[in-house]
């Protein structure tokens, strides 16, 4: 198993993880602490109502994942998640790989459709039409990173002969991870992607539903058929949430937790950072560290 540690989020923004230095400081802490990634996740205009509803603010992710990276070697980097209708894929493309090269080849693209319509909106994007420009884009964003002249006509993209270079240091890219629980994401992941990113929700909200352990057996076991399917022999990687520490879970528990997930073909988790100061976010790394990370069996990054 591998653990991958996202900053603290709220909204605002914590004020002292956002002074020069905090940054860096976190992402050596979490790599001392035997963390194998980090991630930040987007959102470049979230309405008013959603971040009083208890949404939270966040920094740019391609940004902050390059500071992150200055400051350590073996950190992985991981956009958890990039909304790719957002962007236009040239311009994703370009800040992918830019990232990739500088860091030396430590980035997870991890990728989803959005949801957010008022963002959507602000950011002039039909939101009806994610689906379709998620698909379009994702082709652009490969052929992109080629290095090789991209020409594509498309209901959403089109280009002559253009060239995006440096091209990242992994080749032929970088791991893909797309999040979502819907059957079409995990027909995406088999067909397309090197990772599923799977996202808690609860019962009654409109989407798939993602409670229990029950729930993930049943959305993997449709993922991994699929993938038996259509004649995948390429590896997956999965990666799930760790619960907040005011679930209430020991951390025996948690461990205990950890392992029954890795049985199941989990091979991350992601742990949201906890603190609104440099010492509780810092003290929190540490104790993870020592408490869960040190104790569950390890796989090479």
């Amino acid at each position: 198993m591998k653990f991958a540690y996202g900053f603290p989020l709220s909204a605002p923004l914590s004020a002292e993880l956002l002074e020069p230095g905090a940054l860096a400081t976190l992402a050596q802490g979490a790599e001392r602490a035997g963390f194998d990634a980090a991630f930040l996740t987007e959102h470049p205009a979230p309405s008013q109502k959603w971040r009083e509803a208890g949404g939270h603010d966040a920094l740019d992710p391609f940004v902050a994942l390059a500071f992150m990276a200055q400051a350590t070697t073996t950190l992985k980097l991981l956009t958890n998640l990039t909304v790719v209708p957002y962007r236009n894929p040239f311009l994703l493309a370009k800040a992918a790989a830019t990232l990739d090269v500088l860091s030396g080849g430590r980035l997870i693209m991890g990728a989803g459709v959005g949801y957010q319509k008022s963002e959507f909106a602000a950011l002039g994007v039909n939101v009806d039409d994610r689906n379709g420009i998620f698909d379009e884009y994702l082709e652009v964003l490969k052929r992109a990173w080629t290095g090789e002249p991209v020409t594509f006509d498309g209901q959403f993209v089109s280009a002559r002969g253009v060239t995006a270079q440096p091209v990242p240091v992994q080749q032929p890219r970088p791991p893909i991870w797309l999040g979502g629980n819907s059957q079409l994401t995990r027909r995406r992941v088999a067909e397309r992607a090197d990772g599923w990113m799977p996202m808690p929700s609860p019962r009654g909200m409109g989407g798939v539903a993602l409670e229990t352990t029950e729930d993930l057996v049943g959305l993997l076991d449709y993922l991994f058929s699929y993938a038996k399917e259509i004649g995948r022999s390429d590896p997956l990687d999965i990666l799930c949430v760790f619960p907040a520490s005011n679930t209430g879970h020991t951390r025996s528990a948690e461990i205990e937790m950890v392992e029954e997930l890795s049985g199941l073909g989990v091979t991350w988790m992601a742990v949201n950072g906890e603190g609104t100061t440099l010492e509780e976010a810092c003290a929190f790394l540490d104790a993870f560290g020592e408490e869960v990370i040190h104790k569950v069996p390890r796989s090479p990054v």
